[in-house]
């Protein structure tokens, strides 16, 4: 080959070089640049001149952005040099050009001048930040910028040292629905994004805090180290700075907070069930009427997996109906009014009868308490409406959990069984608990709803909660039911004999009737009609029957009424 045609092929070789789309240099077994495309030039900022001149040669690590990088490249470079290529993503951060990641393939070659390493590099910078924005918007809430569950739960999993003591609290921003429906959702999204404002800044009051959103109206807070000993502080100091009003434009807002709290490793086993702990301790602290805090602890909770097991099967029972209604009839002592019935819901698990107690609170634990709830009042109402229509029973009482009450269009539900199942309102008892009714917050919500819609209201357990007398009277209900624990014993304890008739007294002094609950023998029932109890329930007059057994006990047992009987 001629000199003129080496000459050329050496031109056309370099502007093949300088055209690629890739960047592309030679380094030396010390690292140092021997050659380099235009693109290279361009990416580092100084000119293939200056890089290779003998007096201005440096290694490529004195370009390299960090300290990481410098040692992923000298590891590889060790590999390529054994022969093994390499390829490698490492950060340049040169002085006479921007910063940008890139990807760095290596292979050896031999020539008689020594080792040689050929490198060919890729832009990743674009990649990268992309990579980095889906990352950073699966870790965190679009809405406030506050981490999400992802990456809390991954902060608590991420611990070097288990025995570190850490702490999370759940904080549950009640009535936000209202201020949803009230003031719109932009306006809504700009209130919650200055809640989570108010939560993150008293949290950063204590070191290591990290503050989340879990989700709607729901923030968390998670701590390692010694400041996870100060929860209850950092729930405290939320709690007040949630009650503070709240501006904005010209209205002004007092929203509250409940909060649940758990700790490890004095309350969970593990890190990372400490938001779950956490959440479970949420729902009773929303029931918690006096403070609004709750401590998570293991009886909450349940052993893991019996728990785990049970939800599921209750979850699978719901959807399947297989939740059942027993009712119980509820008779009149003092000559007025009908039968009536309360609907009572029945699980059976296996062929085994699951106590209502347990898998009622399972229920509220794990969010399945409203359909539960829909479910007992859809077979209740349906069952009993051709009773009351045929006059057999005057109405059908049902119990309701603080969370049905909290649901905004429970009472939409209500109104449309009412009308499907054509009874009157009247003849339909919500039964809630005396800390339920005394709370101020269910005076705002479904209970006064309901009373509106014409259904009767009934304080169910009244005597183990605090009521006060003067909220009492303005109460919208028509009954107190007397707990069963001061039924069962009044016979033998004067204590519990005194607080059923002062409870029956108080209840008529204020127009209330009063039902005893828990009756359990004919003595009992024989005391209970001379002190002007309205109205017995228990076991002693008839216990919770399936509908067939019911109507037979309708046609033959309850002929015989309570206040003849003992006479």
């Amino acid at each position: 080959m001629s000199k003129h045609d080496t000459e050329f092929y050496t031109e056309l070789l370099r502007a093949y070089f300088d055209s690629a789309n890739d960047a592309i240099f030679v380094l030396c077994n010390e690292l140092k640049f021997l050659m380099c495309n235009k693109l290279m030039e361009e990416w580092i900022g100084h000119s293939e001149f200056t890089l290779t001149s003998h007096n201005e040669r440096h290694p490529i690590t004195d370009l390299l952005g960090d300290a990481a990088s410098i040692e992923k490249f000298r590891n590889s470079v060790e590999q390529v040099l054994a022969g093994k290529p390499q390829r490698l993503e490492c950060f340049i951060n040169p002085d006479s050009a921007p910063q940008r990641w890139l990807e760095i393939s290596m292979t050896r070659v031999d020539v008689e001048a020594g080792d040689m390493i050929i490198a060919v590099a890729r832009d990743m910078t674009r990649q990268r930040e992309q990579l980095a924005k889906i990352h950073y918007q699966s870790t965190h809430d679009v809405l406030t910028g506050l981490p999400n569950r992802v990456m809390l739960q991954g902060l608590l999993g991420s611990c070097a040292d288990e025995t570190d003591p850490a702490a999370a609290l759940v904080v549950d921003i009640p009535r936000f629905r209202d201020v949803n429906e009230a003031l719109g959702y932009r306006t809504a999204d700009e209130i919650l994004k200055a809640v989570a404002r108010r939560i993150e800044v008293t949290a950063n009051d204590y070191q290591g805090t990290t503050t989340g959103h879990l989700t709607g109206n729901r923030f968390a807070v998670v701590v390692s180290g010694k400041t996870a000993d100060s929860i209850e502080l950092i729930a405290d100091a939320i709690h007040a700075a949630l009650s503070r009003p709240m501006q904005h434009a010209a209205m002004e807002l007092t929203l509250g907070s409940s909060i649940g709290i758990a700790q490890f490793p004095a309350q969970v086993e593990r890190r990372s069930n400490l938001l779950q702990a956490a959440e479970t301790a949420l729902h009773h602290a929303k029931q918690n009427m006096a403070t609004g805090i709750k401590n998570f602890y293991p009886e909450l909770y349940g052993a893991g997996s019996e728990r785990l097991s049970l939800v599921n099967d209750l979850r699978s029972a719901v959807d399947n109906c297989r939740i059942h209604v027993h009712m119980q009839p509820i008779v009149p002592l003092q000559g007025d009014g009908g039968v009536r019935l309360e609907a009572l819901a029945r699980w059976k698990r296996g062929g085994i009868d699951v106590p209502p107690d347990k898998f009622i609170a399972l229920a509220e634990l794990s969010g399945h308490i409203l359909p539960v709830t829909q479910l007992v009042m859809e077979q209740a109402i349906a069952q009993s409406a051709q009773l009351i229509r045929d006059g057999f029973v005057s109405g059908i009482a049902i119990n309701l959990s603080p969370h049905c009450l909290m649901d905004r269009i429970f009472t939409e539900r209500v109104e449309a069984l009412i009308e499907r199942c054509g009874i009157p309102a009247s003849s339909l008892t919500f039964e809630i608990t005396e800390g339920v009714a005394m709370s101020e917050r269910m005076h705002q919500y479904t209970v006064q709803e309901l009373r509106s819609l014409g259904v009767n209201l009934s304080i169910d357990d009244f005597g183990t909660g605090h009521s006060s007398l003067c909220k009492l009277r303005q109460l919208p209900v028509s009954e107190l039911k007397i707990d069963k624990s001061f039924v069962r014993d009044m016979l033998v304890d004067k204590g519990d004999a005194t607080i059923v008739e002062a409870s029956i007294n108080l209840a008529h002094s204020l127009d209330l009737k009063v039902v005893a609950e828990g009756i359990e023998d004919d003595a009992t029932l024989a005391c209970l009609v001379q002190m002007g109890c309205d109205y017995a329930q228990g076991f002693c007059i008839c216990p919770p029957l399936p509908l067939p057994d019911l109507l037979k006990w309708l046609k033959l047992g309850s002929a015989k009424s309570p206040q003849t009987a003992n006479q």
